[in-house]
C-alpha cells in the first residue's frame, strides 16, 4: 500500500521547548514522504515608535527599541538554522524542510490556527513556550490550541519524549478507531511498539469482580452506562497489523482505577513509553467542557517529559 504524503506544520517561538518538539517530529514521522514546516509568528510591530520618532527627547529610547528588535530577529534566525540543521541530521532532506515566518495581524493562535488549515496533516509544538510564568498564570499557547484545534491532529511534546512507543488510551469506540488510523496513516508504525490501554474507573469504586476479557460484542461496560469497548481491542489490534505492526508489538493494558488520567501517566512512565494518543470528542457534557475539564486538557496539564496525540 502506497501511504500519503504528510504535511506536518510546528509552530515554533525560539525556545528550548520548541527545538525539543521540533526534534521529536523528526524522530517520528516518516522520512521519505514528510515536510516539514518551521512556522513563526513574528509579534514585533514595525511602526512601534513611529508616532515618536522625530523628538530629540526621544532619540535614545528609539535606538534602544531599534537594537531589540535587531537582537531579537537575529536570535530567531539562529534559531531557525538550528533546528532545521537538527531534522537533517535526522535524515530528512533538503526540499522536505522549511521555514515560513509570517508577520503578527491577528492574535497568535488565530495565525496558528489559520496556518493549519492550509492542508497539513498534523501540528506539533511545544507544552511550553518562552515565558514559563505567562504559561503558568495565562495558560500556554499549547493548553488553549487543545480546546481549539480540529479537524488534524495536534501533538504537544513536554521535555524530551522518548520516541519508540506509544500508548492509544482508549475509552469509546468511535474515538478509539479514529485514534488507531491516524497513527496509522501518519507514522510508519512497524517502527513502533504499541500499547492499547483501558482505564476502568467504576471497578474500582464498586468493588465487583469485572470480567475484562469478556468478548461479547454486547456486553454493558459495568463501570459506567456505556458500551463497554474491551470486546473492541481484538479489532484494534487487527487494524493495527493492517497498517503493518507486528502482532508481537502490540499489547492490551486494561486496569482498574478511579483516576484515569494519574493511572494512564503512571503506567506510561512504568513501561517507558514517551507518546500517549487520545481521541477528542466533538460533543462533551457541559459539567465536562466548563467544570471540569477535558480529558485531553487534565492530561496535558500533568504530564511530564511526555509527547501528547490529540485526535480530533
Amino acid at each position: 500500500m502506497i501511504k500519503q504524503k504528510l504535511k506536518i506544520l510546528i509552530p515554533v517561538d525560539g525556545s528550548d521547548q520548541a527545538l525539543s518538539a521540533a526534534v521529536y517530529a523528526a524522530k517520528m514521522f516518516p522520512r521519505d514522504r514528510t515536510e516539514m514546516v518551521l512556522f513563526h509568528v513574528d509579534t514585533q510591530n514595525p511602526d512601534l515608535g513611529k508616532s515618536i520618532s522625530g523628538n530629540p527627547l526621544y532619540d535614545e529610547k528609539m535606538k534602544n527599541i531599534d537594537k531589540w528588535m535587531s537582537a531579537d530577529h537575529k536570535s530567531m534566525n539562529q534559531f531557525m538554522d538550528k533546528a532545521v540543521a537538527r531534522i537533517r541530521g535526522a535524515g530528512y532532506p533538503e526540499p522536505a524542510v522549511r521555514v515560513k515566518i509570517k508577520k503578527k495581524q491577528e492574535r497568535v493562535i488565530d495565525e496558528i490556527l489559520r496556518e493549519a488549515r492550509d492542508e497539513y496533516d498534523a501540528v506539533v509544538v511545544g507544552k511550553t513556550g518562552r515565558s514559563r510564568l505567562k504559561d503558568k498564570f495565562i495558560g500556554s499557547l499549547a493548553i488553549k490550541l487543545a480546546g481549539k484545534m480540529n479537524r488534524i491532529p495536534l501533538i504537544i511534546v513536554d521535555g524530551d519524549p522518548k520516541t519508540d512507543k506509544l500508548l492509544v488510551s482508549v475509552d469509546r469506540r468511535e474515538e478509539a478507531f479514529r485514534s488507531i488510523y491516524s497513527i496509522g496513516a501518519l507514522l510508519d508504525i512497524q517502527n513502533f511498539s504499541i500499547a492499547i490501554c483501558h482505564v476502568a474507573r467504576c471497578a474500582a469504586k464498586k468493588n465487583e469482580a469485572v470480567d475484562f476479557n469478556c468478548k461479547n460484542s454486547d456486553h454493558d461496560c459495568p463501570l459506567r452506562d456505556v458500551e463497554c469497548i474491551c470486546p473492541s481491542i481484538e479489532s484494534m489490534k487487527e487494524c493495527l497489523v493492517d497498517s503493518g505492526i507486528l502482532s508481537d508489538k502490540i499489547s492490551d493494558l486494561i486496569v482498574e482505577a478511579a483516576n484515569p488520567v494519574d493511572s494512564t501517566l503512571e503506567l506510561s512512565k512504568d513501561k517507558q513509553i514517551g507518546s500517549i494518543i487520545v481521541g477528542r470528542r466533538a460533543i462533551v457534557p457541559f459539567v465536562e467542557e466548563v467544570i471540569s475539564g477535558r480529558y485531553s486538557q487534565k492530561m496535558l496539564k500533568k504530564m511530564e517529559n511526555m509527547a501528547l496525540w490529540v485526535v480530533n
